[in-house]
């Protein structure tokens, strides 16, 4: 099985480095955003943190173009949790009968998903063994490709790794799974000179009462965090972080794919001003307070937040409410003419981003484009 595998890489003189993290199978995405940022593959450098794959409805064909481009000298491509959970689960025996678990746990899509649906195996015709026998012979290109990725790429100044590095002084010797799973590796840093960059986990969830996907920047700690929650977040998007070092300074810009429907703002939106709130992972769990016929007065136990949930984002398993997903009471400040990233339209009101902030208006103060 994996065995964790570090690559170094020292560059004199000018380059440009493009890291990108968690594409999840969103091919699409991932090809607009080497457009954006004017991708050269004889000139740059291309470091994917991990995660290409499930979650998306472009699994396999993302994996054949990441391994294409795997071929060129200077793109670099490292595991991640994901692509070391599949090569687990398709070539461990003992796993074989965690198969379902694995397609419940991952999400609702996925190249192990299709295969087993295409294969019919939820009707029991096939042993455990049989079904991991022949999805692995149907990936056997694609598994062998995952199982050979680095784990971690020192390059110049800067370490990069999908989760994060454990406080060691020499990074090498950290255990697999902080490589591949370190939760919140942000708010625990490192003992590194070196800059390291991360993906894992979207960057959303660093942020206190904000629902916000770019790339975080934490000079103090010396860490990057890039995933912008494709695949994983309702509101999510799929971020570049661009490196390039010019003359001896080193400078960053980032650039990202939202593949949002725009709105007009038809009449002015001034709302009156409240505290807004944020329900983040894993905080998902509330007690709805008093039922509206549009948002619900609901109490959040760990936060100890009191806010209002469109009805639309509540659910009710094992008898509990829970928030689907990320989600901000905030109402958007917004003048005729201003325009907005539509989330979605929710009865009579709708979500959307502006100059960055996410939050709720009336429906009938917009046009959608």
């Amino acid at each position: 099985m994996l065995a964790p595998k570090h690559l170094t890489k020292c560059v004199k003189g000018d380059y440009r480095l493009i890291a990108i993290s968690d594409i999840h199978g969103h091919l699409d995405r991932f090809k607009a955003l080497l457009k954006k940022v004017q991708y050269r593959p004889r000139e740059d450098y291309l470091v994917i943190l991990g995660d290409f794959i499930e979650k998306g409805d472009q699994v396999l064909e993302t994996i054949h173009y990441v391994m294409e481009l795997s071929k060129l000298p200077r793109v670099y491509v490292l595991t991640g949790n994901c692509e070391w959970a599949l090569c687990a689960i398709m070539s461990e025996p003992e796993l074989a009968k965690e198969i379902p678990l694995y397609l419940k746990r991952v999400s609702s899509n996925g190249i192990v998903r299709t295969l087993y649906n295409e294969g019919h195996y939820e009707d029991g015709h096939e042993t455990p063994l049989g079904i991991q026998r022949d999805i692995a012979r149907k990936l056997h290109d694609e598994l062998l490709f995952c199982e050979h990725l680095p784990t971690t790429l020192k390059f110049n100044d800067f370490i990069f790794v999908h989760a994060g590095l454990e406080p060691r002084e020499d990074y090498k010797q950290c255990g697999l799974s902080s490589y591949l799973e370190f939760q919140h590796f942000m708010d625990y840093g490192h003992l590194l000179k070196e800059t390291v960059i991360v993906g894992h986990l979207p960057t959303s969830n660093y942020r206190e009462g904000q629902i916000n996907n770019d790339i975080l920047y934490d000079e103090k700690k010396r860490i990057i965090s890039i995933d912008g929650g494709t695949g994983v977040k309702m509101i999510s998007q799929l971020n570049a972080l661009i490196i390039t070092s010019k003359n001896g300074e080193v400078t960053f810009h980032q650039k990202k794919v939202q593949p949002l429907p725009k709105a007009i703002i038809t009449e002015d939106y001034h709302p009156q001003y409240h505290d807004s709130h944020k329900i983040a992972f894993p905080y998902y769990k509330v007690e709805v307070l008093e039922e509206g016929t549009q948002f619900s007065k609901c109490y959040q136990e760990e936060t100890h937040q009191i806010l209002m949930i469109k009805n639309e984002f509540l659910y009710i398993r094992n008898k509990d409410y829970y928030c689907l997903d990320d989600y901000t009471d905030a109402f958007l400040d917004v003048k005729k003419q201003d325009e907005i990233a539509l989330i979605g339209v929710y009865g009579q009101y709708a979500y959307g981003i502006y100059d960055g902030q996410v939050g709720w208006i009336p429906y009938h103060n917009i046009k959608i484009k």
